[in-house]
């Protein structure tokens, strides 16, 4: 389900650098601007096509201009003690997507979800809708142990995930 991206840079992916909390940092030799694990990653990406990866119990990503991948990692949501079962409450989000843009739409950004292959994902409700119409979206995703992690996405399009948005792997 979904498309799969290459994490080889000279794919066309960025090699320049990203923020985690606030400090500049390069991409690896994947082509992935890694976080730095704890309670909380805050990674910002480049004006370029980038590769964001969370390591912490609550992931905000920021992806900029581009057509960015957001992976959302199951190894790393059970070691950092994100918070399990399905809920709406911002503080056990594993995941907030600041800026999704193209859901909905053919190309745009996509979420990997790594280590959920086989799994389902739930939208479970639509929340608040801005006067430039970016809507926040709240989801559910199931981990192979049947671990529930939450994540909430901010639609640029005010679009919810649609086909192409996203893979499971």
């Amino acid at each position: 389900m979904g498309r799969i991206r290459s994490v080889n840079a000279s794919m066309g992916f960025s090699e320049m650098a990203g923020l985690v909390d606030g400090v500049k940092t390069r991409a690896d030799k994947y082509g992935i601007v890694q976080g730095n694990g704890g309670a909380t990653d805050k990674i910002a990406g480049s004006a370029a096509k980038d590769i964001l990866q969370g390591h912490a119990a609550f992931n905000q990503y920021y992806g900029g201009d581009g057509n960015d991948t957001f992976k959302l990692v199951a190894k790393w949501a059970n070691s950092s003690g994100a918070h399990q079962g399905q809920s709406l409450k911002f503080a056990d989000q594993f995941a907030y997507i600041s800026d999704f843009a193209g859901a909905g739409v053919a190309g745009g950004d996509f979420i990997a979800f790594d280590g959920f292959k086989g799994s389902t994902l739930k939208m479970e409700h639509v929340g608040s809708t801005d006067a430039k119409g970016h809507t926040l979206y709240y989801y559910s995703v199931e981990d192979l142990s049947g671990h529930t992690f939450n994540f909430t996405i901010n639609s640029l399009t005010g679009k919810a995930l649609g086909k192409g948005d996203f893979g499971f792997y």
